[in-house]
């Protein structure tokens, strides 16, 4: 694959997965018995939660698809915390934890390529 492949797949991905978690303001609006369960408490929290890491998601992959360093800074960073928390929020986490995997190696393949470790 060429990495210029990798990188608008990166791009791509972290701007759908950034609309995904903006979507989750929708849970404001929702009815309580409709909510999952022990997030009835904490429904501004999370929904503010969501919407803050979804704008940064949006604008990482708008700064990856313009090949700036920094988008490509900002998602693995964004990424990396998301595989670290992402186990503590099951079932939600498994989505967020397959799509910070598809985005981590997608970056890595975009900046590195297929070279090799050690030049021999």
């Amino acid at each position: 694959m060429r990495r210029e492949k990798s990188q608008k797949i990166a791009a791509r991905v972290s701007i759908l997965f950034g609309v995904m978690e903006v979507s989750g303001l929708v849970m404001l609006l929702l009815p309580g018995k409709y909510m999952p369960p022990g997030f009835e408490n904490q429904t501004l929290f999370w929904g503010l939660i969501g919407a803050i890491f979804g704008v940064s998601r949006i604008a990482a992959g708008y700064a990856i698809n313009k090949n700036k360093k920094w988008g490509y800074v900002f998602g693995l960073i964004l990424c990396i915390s998301t595989m670290v928390v992402a186990p503590t929020i099951i079932p939600f986490g498994v989505i967020d934890l397959i799509l910070a995997m598809i985005i981590t190696v997608s970056l890595l393949h975009a900046y590195y390529g297929n070279e090799k470790m050690l030049h021999e």
